[in-house]
């Protein structure tokens, strides 16, 4: 534990006021039989308190006591005579100094509070920022994982390249099949397709003797620079719809790009 950000965090003054837990009492009295510095730190404070409930006692005025023995003695609106009373005078017993400790306290504690507060203020908006750089940090090693594994798979001897440009429907668009030979699986970059109706979705076809065999539905938008398709053995080429969103059992939307092995 960091015994200086200890001393710091307000447990000082919270346990030297009587505002500790039980636990925190428990813990703070531990720690001052560990520390000298925690044991300083808890002097500093009460001597700082005792002398500032002493700076700050005032002596009551000296002619105050006669003024309420004759207030409570020559009542001018009782004619009659009473017999006189003579009160037996007690020892006047002296304020407890620690009243003016506790006053004192609080002004000391309200500064402290208020440091403690723009101290955490502090520290939760670098928190949360360091949380957010970790998180951001967090999200593009994950992503540069994710292309290190999808360049391996285009580098593999095994990998067969097709590209498929646009059709005359959308001559700008293209993408790329990436087909192992030998495994079967597909893999598919889609290097330039304009963002679909949210009610719409692209679909990828295999060419097999003439007939699509459905390959599965995807998104533009992914951070994934291969999208997995399912496999296919026999492709004669391979070509990309759109279709209404979920797919369709046999193309039945505009052809956008199409590829031939």
């Amino acid at each position: 534990m960091n015994v200086q950000a200890y001393i710091l965090s307000g447990i000082v003054e919270s346990y030297v006021l009587g505002l500790a837990s039980p636990e925190e009492q428990a813990e703070f009295e531990a720690m001052v039989a560990q520390h000298p510095e925690v044991l300083q730190a808890r002097l500093a404070f009460e001597t700082a308190l005792e002398e500032q409930a002493m700076a700050a006692a005032v002596a009551p005025p000296a002619a105050l006591k006669e003024e309420i023995r004759a207030a409570l003695f020559n009542d001018t609106d009782n004619k009659t005579q009473v017999p006189v009373v003579h009160l037996q005078e007690t020892p006047v017993r002296q304020m407890n100094p620690w009243k003016y400790v506790a006053a004192a306290s609080i002004v000391l504690l309200a500064g402290s509070l208020i440091w403690n507060v723009n101290m955490l203020g502090r520290n939760k908006d670098l928190a949360e920022t360091v949380a957010g750089k970790d998180s951001q940090l967090a999200s593009a090693n994950s992503r540069i994982d994710t292309m290190t594994v999808d360049i391996k798979k285009v580098i593999n001897p095994d990998m067969k390249m097709v590209v498929m440009p646009g059709t005359a429907n959308a001559p700008q668009a293209y993408a790329t099949i990436y087909w192992d030979t030998t495994s079967h699986d597909v893999f598919l970059a889609a290097n330039n397709l304009p963002v679909p109706a949210s009610d719409k979705q692209y679909q990828l076809w295999a060419i097999f003797q003439g007939k699509p065999v459905d390959l599965g539905v995807f998104d533009v938008k992914q951070e994934k620079l291969l999208i997995r398709a399912k496999n296919a053995q026999g492709a004669e080429a391979f070509a990309i719809t759109l279709e209404k969103k979920g797919g369709s059992a046999q193309p039945e939307g505009t052809m956008y790009v199409l590829g031939k092995l």
